[in-house]
């Protein structure tokens, strides 16, 4: 997979954004995953080649990083860290295995119509 020219740029932006507030010890993983999922994922909306995403592009796509990174909570800054099941009848939690957020996280549309007006300006049509 060809890697964002300007990748570890976006990285440090994204995890200044997401701090590793509960010392999760899968932070540069999860963060790294997301970010390279989002650029993928705009990639293939724009119809751009990863190489070839302009710089007018990086302040969405770390946007759309830390929306994933929020709205899933996949740093487990929530409430309910990673809780996948929760019973009340003699108390039962199961939590997500960092396995399974990755799984997750590869199912998950990252594009959404907060940024889609952004993404069509740079959206190459193709026949």
């Amino acid at each position: 997979m060809d890697k964002h020219p300007r990748r570890e740029e976006l990285l440090s932006k994204v995890k200044l954004l997401n701090p590793n507030e509960n010392d999760n010890t899968n932070y540069d993983a999860i963060i790294e995953f997301v970010l390279d999922k989002v650029v993928s994922d705009v990639s293939n909306y724009t119809h751009l080649a990863i190489q070839e995403l302009p710089e007018g592009l990086d302040h969405t796509i770390i946007g759309l990083c830390t929306q994933l990174i929020a709205t899933h909570d996949y740093l487990g800054t929530g409430n309910l860290t990673n809780v996948d099941t929760l019973n009340e009848g003699d108390t039962s939690v199961k939590f997500k295995s960092p396995a399974s957020i990755y799984v997750e996280l590869q199912g998950v549309n990252s594009l959404t119509d907060d940024y889609l007006m952004q993404l069509n300006q740079f959206r190459v049509v193709k026949w």
